[in-house]
């Protein structure tokens, strides 16, 4: 599934959100604030796209412009952004934005901290945190391998016609026009039903519902009998996309083919789903979680790490899991 959004702040002036509405957006991702606590420093048109854009029926996530230049550079800017959006409910992530060009400056394992601590200062209060970045600092600026898929991406990535690395929002232009908004905004679409999403585990102002866990749109929940033997990777393809459309554990099939980035994969690649892990074999290890369980408790269990079960299952809070919910070991 996606969905069509857009990205603003202050810059785009006074926006009439009931036109944004009405010519077909789903989401907005609005700036709350750039940098650490200081009154001038919250986008000054924050508090008004959140209430006009809610009034709407419009969806909304936010971000946060970083100038960090250490990790507790990053912790006082996640304490000033987690302060803008305390009482607030989103619908979509709490964005980390990393690009500017001082940060350029510091060390690849310092750009990496940074991210890491503001997403962790994020989960830890109750928020589902996504990083923000274009292609060429993914790529040559930062550890990607240690963010995603431990974080959601959101990539900028224009002229294309779909992103070349798996991402939960991909910004496609920046020079959108749209119904309400005045001169050119940036448009993303969004690959997660991340509404659905917020409200099941909890995040970002939503109590969890009882007794679920997110597992997509319908029609990716398919039986494992309609699995093919082999799939052909199509343009615009991804493998997280390929597995929710089959049901499968896009783990499995990235171990079954030997595939060490899950973000990399190419049109025209023959890919095995059929693969044992998916098929119920014992080649993989699943556990269902049991009421009064803990990562910790499971991580012991299994003599794994709490990390690594998050990494594996991409848990975004690891204080919230639920009875029911279904884990990969390995």
């Amino acid at each position: 599934m996606s969905t069509k959004g857009i990205d603003v702040s202050k810059w785009q002036g006074d926006i009439d959100w009931q036109k944004v509405k009405n010519s077909g957006i789903d989401f907005a991702i609005i700036r709350e604030g750039y940098g650490r606590k200081d009154p001038n420093q919250v986008d000054k048109k924050f508090l008004q796209n959140y209430e006009n854009a809610k009034n709407a029926g419009i969806h909304l996530g936010c971000y946060h412009y970083s100038y960090a230049d250490s990790v507790d550079d990053a912790k006082r800017e996640a304490e000033f952004c987690i302060e803008n959006i305390n009482g607030k409910q989103f619908e979509y992530p709490i964005c980390f934005d990393i690009e500017d060009k001082e940060q350029l400056k510091l060390t690849t394992r310092q750009r990496t901290d940074i991210i890491k601590t503001f997403c962790e200062e994020l989960e830890n209060a109750g928020y589902y945190a996504m990083l923000y970045c274009n292609l060429n600092w993914l790529n040559n600026y930062l550890y990607s391998e240690e963010l995603i898929p431990r974080f959601d991406l959101w990539l900028a990535q224009w002229g294309i016609d779909s992103p070349s690395v798996s991402c939960g929002i991909w910004q496609y232009t920046s020079s959108g026009a749209v119904d309400g908004i005045n001169g050119n905004v940036d448009m993303d679409i969004a690959n997660k039903d991340y509404p659905t999403l917020m409200r099941i585990i909890g995040c970002n102002g939503f109590n969890s519902t009882s007794g679920g866990e997110y597992k997509g749109e319908p029609e990716q929940q398919n039986n494992y009998s309609n699995v093919p033997e082999v799939y052909k990777v199509q343009k615009g393809d991804t493998l997280s996309g390929i597995c929710n459309r089959y049901g499968l554990n896009m783990y499995d099939v990235a171990k079954l083919n030997n595939i060490s980035n899950v973000n990399v994969i190419y049109a025209g690649e023959l890919l095995k789903l059929k693969c044992p892990g998916n098929s119920n074999s014992s080649d993989s290890i699943y556990y269902t979680i049991q009421k009064g369980d803990t990562l910790t408790s499971i991580a012991r269990k299994y003599n794994t790490t709490v990390s690594k079960l998050a990494y594996d299952n991409n848990i975004k809070n690891v204080n919230k899991i639920y009875a029911g919910q279904k884990l990969v070991i390995k």
